[in-house]
C-alpha cells in the first residue's frame, strides 16, 4: 500500500492541481512539494540518514562519464524535439485552443517567465531525484534492475497523460506520452549503469529545454 502511494502520489497531485483546480502554479506547488518532501521526510526524519548517506542513496554524486552521457543524450533529445516541433507543430497543435488551455491554467502573462524557469530547472532536478533517485532505490531492494527501470518509467509517464493530452490536437497527445516513456527508460538505464542521477538530470534539462524552445519559438 505504501509503495503504491509512492508510485501514484505524483499523479494524484497533478490530478488535483490541474484537472481539479485548473491552475499550473497550484499544480507546481502540490507536485514538486510531493517530489521533494516525501524523500526528505522518509530519509532524514524517519530513517535518520546523514546528508552523505542520503546523497549516496539518491545517486547525487556525479561522475564525468555519467555527465558526458547526459550531455550527449540530452543534445539528441533537444535536437529531435526542436526539429520535430519545427516540422510538425501545425499538425500537432491547434494554436488557438492551446493558448486558451494554457490561459485557463494560468500559464500566461506575468507568471510565464517564472513557470518556464521552473520547468527548465526545478522540474528535471526533482523528477530525477524522485523517480531515478528515491523510487529507484525503493524498488531496487525487491526487484531486478530491468523491472525497476520499467516500473519507474511507467509511473513517471502516467501523469503525463493528464498534462500532455489536453495540449495536443487529438489524437496526437496520446502518442506524445510514448517519447516520455522512452526517455524514462534511457534515464533509468543511465542510473542503473552509472549509480548516479546527475547525468539523467543534465539530459532531462536539455530535453525540457527542447520542449520550451518549441513553445517559445513556434507557439507562444
Amino acid at each position: 500500500m505504501k509503495l503504491l502511494l509512492l508510485l501514484g502520489g505524483p499523479t494524484i497531485m497533478i490530478l488535483i492541481g490541474l484537472q481539479g483546480l485548473g491552475s499550473v502554479p497550484v499544480t507546481f506547488v502540490l507536485f514538486y512539494g510531493w517530489l521533494l518532501a516525501v524523500p526528505l521526510w522518509d530519509m532524514l526524519a524517519r530513517r535518520r540518514y546523514s546528508l552523505s548517506e542520503m546523497r549516496r542513496e539518491l545517486g547525487l554524486q556525479g561522475s564525468g562519464k555519467n555527465i558526458v552521457y547526459g550531455v550527449l543524450t540530452g543534445g539528441v533529445f533537444w535536437g529531435t524535439i526542436f526539429l520535430a516541433g519545427a516540422l510538425f507543430h501545425p499538425y500537432l497543435f491547434e494554436r488557438s485552443l492551446l493558448q486558451e488551455r494554457l490561459a485557463s491554467w494560468n500559464f500566461t502573462g506575468d507568471h510565464l517567465i517564472w513557470l518556464v524557469l521552473v520547468l527548465l530547472v526545478v522540474n528535471p532536478c526533482l523528477e530525477e531525484l524522485y523517480w531515478r533517485g528515491y523510487i529507484f532505490q525503493q524498488l531496487r531492494k525487491r526487484q531486478s534492475p530491468g523491472r525497476v527501470i520499467l516500473m519507474t518509467s511507467c509511473f513517471y509517464s502516467l501523469y503525463h497523460f493528464l498534462s500532455v493530452i489536453p495540449l495536443f490536437a487529438w489524437p496526437y497527445g496520446v502518442f506524445m506520452v510514448l517519447p516520455v516513456f522512452a526517455a524514462g527508460l534511457i534515464w533509468g538505464y543511465m542510473r542503473a549503469k552509472g549509480t548516479s542521477i546527475v547525468g539523467g538530470v543534465v539530459s532531462h534539462i536539455l530535453a525540457d529545454a527542447g520542449i520550451m524552445s518549441v513553445y517559445l519559438v513556434f507557439l507562444a
